[in-house]
């Protein structure tokens, strides 16, 4: 009975918080968040990324560093998405009918029947995680998290993850990006390679900063 009372709690915070910050914006502000949401705004991002990590060192140390984020995404986009979400079942709030007829919603966009927890958090935060412990670059870890950030925030203002989907979706991606930056560091010491940041060139870590801040003025100019 008191486990059910924590959880109507919960519930009833989550849709509080989730209606505070879905509302119905103007155009350009639903056009924004739309398209900040969509996975394909962030290909340049993406491959730029891809360039990144996979551009210093030997064969040994990229087919280590495939293996690492082949890993990463595995656990951070297929376990929750095939096995958590239909675990838990919890309806998004686009289903959920104590709330979805509270929400707004942008060119009708609802999302799947499950919605915990959040793939866009657990993604983001797992990215940006892993790259904060690689590159030890300030810039980068700024503009990744900014990314993951403004990604999470898009999932509510479409009214399709509750801030719980959210906030755990996020911690799930950060412990599996902690994970598997201890396993590709205990690999690459066995496997006698030099610490990743000793190879890099700093200046190179640049573009990703500039690709993300490049996408996001080039959405707002858009959405003007």
């Amino acid at each position: 009975m008191e486990t059910e009372s924590i959880l109507n709690t919960i519930n009833q915070g989550d849709r509080s918080l989730l209606t505070a910050i879905n509302f119905d914006g103007p155009t350009g502000y639903d056009f924004f968040w739309a398209m900040y949401s969509d996975k394909w705004t962030w290909i340049p991002f993406m491959l730029v990324i891809v360039y990144c990590l996979l551009r210093p060192g030997n064969w040994r140390h990229r087919l280590l560093m495939v293996g690492s984020v082949a890993l990463l995404f595995v656990l951070s986009d297929f376990v929750v998405s095939s096995f958590i979400k239909n675990v838990v079942c919890r309806p998004r709030p686009s289903h959920d009918p104590a709330v979805m007829d509270l929400l707004s919603y942008v060119n009708g966009y609802r999302g799947g029947a499950y919605g915990f927890p959040s793939n866009h958090a657990s993604n983001g935060f797992a990215a940006a995680t892993f790259l904060a412990l690689l590159l030890r670059n300030r810039w980068v870890t700024l503009s990744a998290f900014l990314w993951a950030i403004g990604s999470c925030y898009s999932r509510m203002y479409l009214g399709v993850h509750y801030p719980s989907d959210i906030l755990c979706g996020a911690m799930l991606g950060i412990v599996f990006a902690i994970i598997i930056f201890f396993l590709y560091k205990k690999a690459a010491k066995r496997l006698a390679l030099p610490p990743y940041r000793d190879i890099y060139v700093s200046k190179e870590m640049l573009a990703i900063p500039v690709i993300f801040l490049l996408t996001v003025v080039t959405l707002l100019l858009l959405s003007l």
